[in-house]
């Protein structure tokens, strides 16, 4: 009973926690363990609200990193600029007269901060929203030599690229074989660069042929080679030739001196002319040594013989290659990393690279396609549509967001041409700009903001700023709760299971003094303390409880190492996913949590120990004299 107890215990707390720092680590990979909102005070501030006055800011609100950025603090020139309104603020000062830069001020406590914060690094996130079409061009599954265009809208958040992200290249999901064929199968419509860019940054292992049937070119067979066909004919004549790869058919083929020749059952030979298509008949894999534009140097083996010699793509897809993160050369098309290894979204002389969720990708889209952000702007006649031409450079995981997955990851001067604008989607200000702090150690968050704040205090900035851990980001507070509220339950629930298991260590102890009361008798006779007879059954009840949580532990072990297999036992049961991927991932921990198994292994051994105290203490009070007379 006490081993069952203790492998469910464990097992329950170390997947809740388990559950518990995957969802912490989805939630604070882009959105940060540690942010920082400007407040009403920082936007009501004349330190903000002068740009818009200044003709050195171009009339121009400017964002928290433009501000880091810019060499003055005050750019309004009384003598130059028209006169304040009286809405805007008289500044703060420091004590030296000098204006009070909030930004700045908050960058150097920040670096500050850094000094004792291992692995710390802080970046400014600008949020606002656009309309994103994308054209979709497909290969026509019926006809392959013609396309089929589709188009998809989706209103969509925008957020700039957040490139200091310490965790941003876990989060990119890399290219894959799919969409290097889509690329190529685009590669008529792309730009030369970006063309030459498909290539030079993927290095092809092995092409595939797309059906059963793939016209081998002739330069590939080799003289002096023979196979096994079957030849098809359309009045009297050879029509085209299939080359089985597996299996043997009734004629063959050979080439000599660069002609085939064609043998059929009863032995006659003939020239077969070059014009008539020879098809392989069966999927094929092809392994390339090199490749120049769009040919490729291939070998394979068909019938025992090996063909080698260059081929195009037609008919043919990429079955393996390796994708290049590092720039050299050509621009990928896809993100990379630049000479000082930071990663980067790329860009062409016409479109702009983003980032979409990785649900579009299950829903079809592909690296490659095409489109544009469409949003509002200003003009003489009232406001018109601008529209940004874009491409999707790749998809990334998204985690927990409060946007969901309708974030798309953008260079930083597109959400500051659209804020900049009077564009109809709009965000709260506080939402739309804020900082955004990573550091390795999650748990010590509030650790961080806690110095953070006392720096920011120091400074005399803490009212511009909100300061805030991923416990009490709003869209995300009540589940943090929830999951704290999970385990105190289940560890609640523990103890009191265990304590009703304990209670059979009584009753077996019990049980166990009532049949030893002679041997207690004689040994209480020869002279044994009523601590040593209390000591034997306390003992025993207690090896009883370790026993039990080691065996438990063990069993609980077991379970985690195959929880995948009882989870698919369990969808299959179902008839559907056990678990949702969103919330809880791929798969359940498989790790047992190093807190669930101290609970387990101090709990159990200490409940048993006092489980057994009472047939102990029943058993040092049994007199000698009347235990050896009841005998």
């Amino acid at each position: 009973m006490i081993t069952l107890v203790v492998w469910l215990v464990v097992v329950f707390l170390s997947v809740t926690e388990g559950i518990e720092k995957n969802w912490i680590q989805k939630l604070t990979a882009l959105n940060a363990p540690l942010r920082i909102q400007p407040t009403s005070e920082y936007y009501n501030s004349y330190y903000y609200n002068v740009d818009r006055y200044s003709s050195a800011s171009n009339y121009l609100s400017k964002t928290i990193g433009e501000k880091a950025r810019s060499l003055i603090s005050d750019p309004y020139d009384p003598d130059f600029d028209e006169s304040l309104p009286p809405t805007v603020h008289r500044p703060d000062k420091n004590q030296d007269g000098t204006l009070l830069d909030p930004v700045k001020s908050l960058t150097k406590a920040l670096n500050a901060l850094g000094d004792s914060v291992p692995g710390l690094v802080f970046q400014d996130v600008e949020m606002s929203g656009a309309l994103l079409r994308l054209d979709l061009y497909r290969q026509d599954r019926v006809n392959s030599s013609s396309e089929v265009r589709s188009q998809l809208t989706n209103v969509s958040f925008l957020a700039s690229f957040p490139e200091k992200n310490p965790s941003l290249k876990d989060l990119i999901l890399e290219p894959t074989e799919e969409d290097l064929n889509h690329l190529l199968f685009l590669s008529n419509r792309l730009e030369d660069e970006r063309r030459q860019a498909v290539l030079q940054n993927a290095t092809i292992v092995e092409l595939e042929t797309n059906s059963d049937l793939w016209r081998i070119p002739l330069d590939l067979i080799p003289d002096g080679s023979s196979f096994s066909v079957n030849a098809y004919q359309h009045r009297g004549d050879i029509s085209h030739i299939l080359i089985p790869t597996n299996g043997e058919a009734a004629s063959k083929i050979e080439k000599r001196n660069g002609r085939i020749f064609f043998s059929g059952a009863d032995g006659a030979e003939m020239p077969v002319d070059p014009e008539i298509p020879i098809f392989s008949h069966g999927k094929m894999t092809l392994t390339v040594d090199s490749s120049s534009d769009m040919s490729f140097d291939v070998r394979t083996n068909l019938q025992a013989n090996t063909l080698v010699g260059k081929v195009g793509l037609e008919g043919l897809a990429v079955k393996n290659a390796a994708f290049a993160l590092k720039k050299e050369g050509v621009s990928p098309l896809w993100p990379f990393l630049n000479e000082e290894n930071v990663l980067v979204l790329p860009k062409t002389e016409k479109e702009t690279g983003i980032l979409i969720a990785k649900n579009f990708k299950e829903n079809g889209v592909r690296i490659g396609d095409a489109g544009y952000l469409a949003y509002s702007a200003p003009s003489i006649s009232g406001s018109k549509e601008v529209q940004l031409p874009v491409y999707v450079c790749g998809f990334y995981d998204p985690g927990i967001m409060a946007v969901g997955n309708k974030c798309v990851l953008v260079p930083s001067e597109v959400t500051q041409a659209i804020n900049g604008s009077d564009s109809a989607f709009t965000l709260e200000k506080s939402e739309a700009n804020q900082v955004f702090v990573w550091f390795p150690k999650i748990g010590e968050a509030k650790k961080v903001k806690e110095a953070l704040l006392e720096k920011l205090q120091a400074s005399g900035i803490d009212k511009y700023w909100k300061v805030e851990t991923f416990q009490e980001y709003e869209f995300a507070k009540d589940l943090m709760q929830q999951f704290q509220s999970d385990k105190y339950l289940f560890a609640m629930v523990g103890i009191l299971i265990l304590l009703v298991a304990c209670t059979n260590i009584i009753s077996l102890l019990v049980l166990l003094v009532s049949d030893k009361k002679k041997e207690i008798g004689i040994l209480r006779a020869m002279g044994a303390k009523k601590r040593s007879i209390a000591s034997i059954f306390a003992l025993s009840g207690a090896f009883l409880g370790v026993f039990s949580c080691l065996l438990g532990v063990f069993l609980a072990f077991l379970t985690m190492k195959n929880i995948d297999h009882l989870v698919g036992l369990l969808s299959l049961l179902q008839g559907h996913e056990a678990f949702n991927a969103q919330f809880f991932g791929n798969s359940l921990p498989h790790d047992i949590s190093p807190k669930a198994l101290l609970f387990a292994t101090i709990v159990t051994p200490l409940l048993a120990l006092v489980a057994g105290l009472f047939p102990a203490i029943k058993a040092s009070r049994l007199k000698p004299v009347d235990t050896l007379r009841s005998e």
